[in-house]
């Protein structure tokens, strides 16, 4: 008999971005190994249901669960549920934003800022301002918002999942031990293709154990970043 897991997002919000990549950990979650399953996702956006697979099992904790062919129209929905139960207003996507006047407005105001003009608003305490300077003007304003000890967790993952990313400025999010204490950074960062091996063994150990066995099983992530969890995995008796 095929078992349903039900996932209330509102108590696993800081799961909802790693949901929406392909997979998470479930607390209580009994089932075991390698069961197929349906997994039921209900939030603020409304409910959808997947297929879901077990690819970890902590008897005393939960268990791992990966998505199961998960096309991409399913894919968005999932990140649009993800977005209204875990994300402030300034993270929505673009297109949301942009369909408020006052979001019309804000990009209207920083649209042909020189330079010196972006670098002033990168060190903006409104995070509003700041993410829509990084929509519009990207790579320039990247190192200057790394600077900005304002920034907020949602800024930094947002940043931190970027595939462009330059090496040194993803070293920046490395060395901020502030910003590593944060999941939702942890995750951005192990799911970033440009992350060296040293980088990524850093992260790695930063893991709670369980969050350390899924990420050497979950697709998601890079093989770099599975097979460096692996060897941790087993080097700690795992």
């Amino acid at each position: 008999m095929r078992l349903t897991v039900v996932l209330e997002l509102a108590e696993y919000a800081s799961f909802a971005h790693d949901l929406a990549a392909g997979g998470l950990f479930v607390e209580g979650c009994q089932l075991a190994m390698g069961d197929d399953c349906d997994l039921r996702v209900r939030g603020a956006g409304g409910e959808l249901t997947v297929s879901a697979r077990v690819v970890f099992v902590d008897p005393a904790r939960g268990a791992g669960l990966e998505l199961d062919n998960v096309d991409a129209a399913t894919k968005e929905q999932l990140i649009k549920l993800a977005q209204a139960e875990a994300a402030p207003p300034e993270t929505l996507d673009d297109d949301v934003e942009e369909r408020t006047p006052a979001a019309r407005n804000l990009s209207e105001r920083l649209r042909g800022l020189t330079l010196p003009e972006q670098l002033k608003v990168a060190n903006s305490s409104d995070p509003t301002e700041r993410m829509a300077l990084e929509r519009l003007y990207g790579k320039n304003v990247w190192e200057a918002l790394l600077r900005n000890p304002r920034l907020t967790a949602p800024e930094v993952t947002r940043l931190a999942r970027l595939g462009t990313l330059p090496r040194v400025m993803l070293e920046t999010i490395l060395n901020n031990g502030a910003w590593l204490q944060i999941p939702e950074v942890r995750r951005a960062l192990l799911g970033n293709p440009r992350l060296g091996t040293d980088q990524i063994l850093r992260v790695l150990r930063l893991l709670p154990k369980h969050e350390l066995k899924l990420a050497s099983t979950l697709n998601t992530y890079p093989l770099a970043v599975r097979d460096q969890a692996k060897k941790l995995v087993k080097a700690s008796g795992g």
